[in-house]
């Protein structure tokens, strides 16, 4: 088992499983460097209006991986024009130093694959909740993670569906965004069985034993440890 998208976050940093965890911060990269995971770095969209670039880059550099970028218009209200800046910088150094990228998009999925086009990398597309673009992203080779609200978002299950086997990524985005996706209290959320739980369902949808899922997610995940070496 493995979490391929995961925040900074106590509860978390515990447990032994392979993951990659996101750094959105200097403050956080120079914490999470401590842990034995794949650790990424980047400037969230959400964030761009309060992290400058320059004090970022050291970070962006030294890091397994860029991420999570992106852009939205969905949840956040931080300036577009900055976002887009912002976003295309991190595309354009992660292209140079041949680091993989994790993309957060929302709402703004065709523009943010018109910047993709232009960086060829490889690319994880976290938890997309959208069925807008998803053909376009497959047809890049993009890998998907796939999020906890997968038994009750009905475009995360055609991601799932659409998605080629050994592209796909199991993640949880952390203790707070599993509760969010159940509904329930971040103090009644099982980390361990939450991801047993999209692992189960994502057997279901491709139509393949728990066991062998379970094998070939990790199988794919390894794929992407090894372009960070």
């Amino acid at each position: 088992m493995h979490d391929a998208h995961f925040h900074m976050s106590d509860p978390l940093l515990k447990y032994s499983l392979k993951g990659i965890v996101n750094a959105s911060s200097p403050e956080e990269y120079n914490r999470l460097r401590e842990y034995d995971y794949i650790v990424s770095a980047g400037i969230h969209p959400w964030y761009v209006d309060c992290t400058e670039y320059d004090a970022m880059l050291p970070c962006l550099e030294k890091a397994d991986m860029i991420g999570e970028i992106g852009l939205d218009n969905t949840w956040c209200s931080t300036d577009l024009t900055l976002q887009k800046n912002i976003f295309e910088k991190q595309l354009k150094l992660a292209c140079k130093l041949h680091k993989p990228v994790i993309l957060h998009l929302k709402g703004m999925e065709k523009e943010a694959y018109s910047y993709i086009c232009k960086y060829p990398n490889t690319y994880i597309v976290h938890w997309h909740s959208s069925k807008e673009m998803i053909q376009e992203y497959i047809d890049l080779g993009c890998y998907f993670t796939i999020g906890p609200s997968i038994e009750i978002d009905e475009a995360v299950n055609e991601v799932c569906r659409k998605c080629p086997l050994d592209k796909l990524l199991l993640e949880s985005d952390g203790i707070e965004a599993i509760a969010w996706a159940y509904g329930c209290k971040e103090e009644d959320v099982s980390y361990l069985d939450a991801l047993t739980k999209s692992i189960g369902a994502i057997s279901k949808i491709k139509n393949m034993p728990f066991a062998e899922m379970e094998i070939q997610l990790d199988k794919n995940f390894y794929e992407i440890e090894k372009k960070t070496r």
